[in-house]
């Protein structure tokens, strides 16, 4: 049977993680060979030259170029007999108790044009050389072999021509980049003291990286063996000192001696690990090599991957026997917890705090949770704000449902005993707890709303301030009725909680757009109540039309207009100027009707409500008003009654209404945002 090596090369998916996969297959290689060889550690030496091709065609900030050639050149034992055979051998098993499985050549072709390799090595007794070429095209094709007059160790092999565009894009990487990729490549090999000097530098320039010195920056820490359903597995602890732009702990997972894929950022397994580890007054990284038979079997041919699913509910039979990654993080997670359990308690500690906060100052719906240290124990540490959120409030949502399910159980169930009647208590004070949650939540809201109307007032640094409609609109949107807006759009409580529960709210609206009256008055905010509809705090109900119970008119001014520029400084108006002619407009004007177009009843007995909002009440317009019957509140408003129009009207500031609202709820405020 004859495998073209094109067809095999065409199998070989490489993507843009794998860009320095080819060049780390020819240096373990490389190192293999050195394994192989009798010379003293000391003397085994790789070096690596990096040939520079174009610039890529997206550029980067470091003017860096693509890679176009690699030359690894190595004084192991060469391409001797054995080597030789298993190299031309596809899928050979000649070197597979060195990890060898015979494809990393066609890994190589993948990316590059050509491989071509010098050796002079010693075999019987004399010093040979050969040389060979290899490509997908023409295989492999023999160039020389001879008696070699040299009486050295030297292999050079050669990857030529880089044409795989999704690996040159990605390869415009600096040495340093480089070497420290080769580093954890080839770190088992360090840990396990068989690692040679390895060199590496650029044709274009005389900057040289010696990958063995940055191995000196790693701390060999710790070695641990856990096992997974009958498979043994063994873990590598190094730590690095922080510095650098460097932010997360890694696992590497090896297969034959060498890393296998990218690197998983332990946070995403183990959220204990999203900050370094403190040692001796020193941060320090994690980096965690994790080798097994069991990886050995399930890596793929290329290396760059395994065949081993990520969860447990990826398996479609539910085979117990096979393992996972998360089976295999799940005990990893329990030994790193073990061998870190200062740490762990000291993140541990350090998270729930960050809840505490988070909950008290921007969730006071989850206060609840506070109570409960189970609840907050069994948050994951470390979660970024919206993760945080998402996680209480799937708590949160599951709880709710457990105790109504609860609830309403008991009740269809009517089984009344001491035991049931003891757990509907406590699972009705759970629920008490639960809506006590939601009414932090919505008290919350009001504090932000009345914080923001209080910024509204204020001048901004220019002296100007904002506009009539901009402080209207924190009250309630213009131009809308309350069937084209919802009862979390408006905040009329701040005016007077009564209000939320009138029929028909009319904002900025003619009075024609409403009632069919041909006016183009505007008042700034109508409500009117309807005496079915007491209980209704929104327009739900069967009458929107008929006698009216009462009316309610508010007039805005812009903040920052002092009231007597209505009539240009003549203080000689009354405040109830602003109002009545809008009272008139229901009053003595025939067909009155709704937004609807049904028949609306106002008479002079209908209860009238006026209220105007000024920025600013000059003395002279106050000591005016006083002589037309205006009262002074012991609030520091204004008011006057009309009582054979049933009218009611009162003047007040908008800083005197911020006031009002604020202390009308500075109990609860204090109760949940200070206690």
């Amino acid at each position: 049977m004859i495998v073209p090596v094109e067809n095999i090369v065409e199998t070989v998916d490489l993507t843009a993680d794998d860009v320095l996969l080819p060049m780390m297959e020819s240096v373990v290689n490389s190192i293999i060979s050195l394994q192989q060889s009798d010379i003293p550690n000391e003397e085994k030496i790789i070096q690596v030259k990096i040939i520079r091709g174009n610039y890529p065609k997206q550029t980067n900030f470091d003017n860096l170029k693509t890679i176009d050639s690699i030359i690894i050149t190595d004084n192991g034992i060469g391409f001797n007999s054995n080597n030789y055979k298993s190299f031309e051998t596809p899928f050979s098993k000649i070197n597979k108790e060195y990890g060898c499985k015979g494809i990393g050549r066609f890994t190589v072709l993948a990316a590059f044009e050509n491989l071509k390799v010098r050796s002079n090595y010693f075999e019987n007794g004399q010093w040979q050389y050969r040389e060979f070429q290899f490509n997908s095209s023409e295989e492999l094709k023999p160039v020389e072999f001879k008696i070699s007059d040299k009486e050295e160790f030297k292999t050079t092999v050669e990857l030529r021509n880089c044409f795989n565009e999704i690996i040159k894009e990605k390869s415009a990487l600096s040495l340093v980049q480089i070497s420290e990729k080769i580093m954890q490549h080839c770190l088992i090999y360090y840990l396990n003291n068989s690692l040679p000097s390895i060199v590496i530098y650029e044709e274009e320039n005389k900057e040289v990286e010696y990958i063995n010195d940055l191995f000196e920056r790693v701390s060999k820490e710790k070695e641990r063996i856990f096992e997974v359903k009958g498979n043994s597995f063994k873990i590598y602890i190094t730590k690095t000192l922080k510095e650098g732009n460097r932010k997360n702990n890694y696992v590497y997972y090896c297969a034959n001696s060498r890393v296998v894929g990218n690197p998983r950022n332990i946070k995403n397994f183990n959220s204990f690990f999203n900050y370094p580890i403190s040692k001796n007054g020193n941060l320090y990284f994690l980096d965690i090599y994790v080798v097994s038979e069991y990886l050995n079997q399930k890596a793929f041919s290329t290396r760059n991957g395994f065949n081993i699913p990520k969860e447990n509910e990826n398996i479609l039979f539910n085979n117990s026997e096979l393992v996972t990654f998360q089976d295999i993080e799940e005990k990893l997670t329990e030994v790193l917890e073990d061998e870190y359990h200062q740490f762990v308690k000291d993140s541990k500690i350090k998270s729930q705090k960050q809840i505490e906060n988070y909950i008290i100052e921007n969730a006071p719906r989850y206060r609840s949770f506070l109570k409960n240290p189970a609840i907050l124990d069994s948050i994951p540490p470390n979660l970024s704000e919206d993760k945080l959120e998402e996680h209480l409030y799937k708590i949160s949502y599951s709880a709710r449902k457990k105790v109504e399910n609860h609830i309403e159980k008991f009740i269809s169930e009517k089984q009344i005993s001491e035991e049931s009647i003891q757990k509907i208590k406590d699972d009705i004070r759970e629920k008490t707890a639960y809506d006590v949650d939601s009414l932090a939540d919505y008290m919350t809201r009001r504090k932000a709303i009345i914080q923001l109307f209080e910024k509204f007032l204020d001048a901004d640094e220019e002296g100007k301030y904002k506009l009539e409609e901009d402080v209207h609109n924190i009250i309630f949107p213009m131009g809308l009725t309350n069937t084209e807006t919802s009862y979390e759009s408006h905040n009329l409580w701040l005016l007077d909680e009564r209000f939320i529960n009138y029929k028909f709210i009319a904002s900025d609206k003619s009075i024609i757009s409403f009632s069919q009256k041909k006016s183009s008055k505007e008042p700034d905010l109508i409500l009117i109540n309807n005496p079915d509809m007491f209980d209704n705090p929104i327009s739900f109900g069967n009458r929107s039309s008929g006698e009216i119970n009462s009316m309610v008119i508010f007039e805005f001014k812009r903040p920052g207009e002092i009231a007597h520029q209505k009539n240009k400084g003549d203080y000689r108006w009354q405040f109830s100027d602003l109002v009545e002619p809008y009272f008139d407009e229901f009053l003595y004007k025939q067909d009155k009707k709704n937004y609807k177009g049904n028949h609306v009843i106002i008479t002079e007995n209908t209860p009238k409500f006026g209220f105007i909002i000024l920025d600013v009440i000059p003395p002279h317009l106050v000591k005016f008003n006083e002589g037309k019957g205006w009262k002074k509140t012991p609030f520091g408003t204004y008011y006057k009654i009309q009582p054979e129009l049933n009218m009611h009207i009162e003047v007040m500031t908008f800083r005197k209404l911020l006031d009002i609202a604020q202390n009308r709820h500075s109990a609860f405020f204090d109760k949940l945002f200070n206690s």
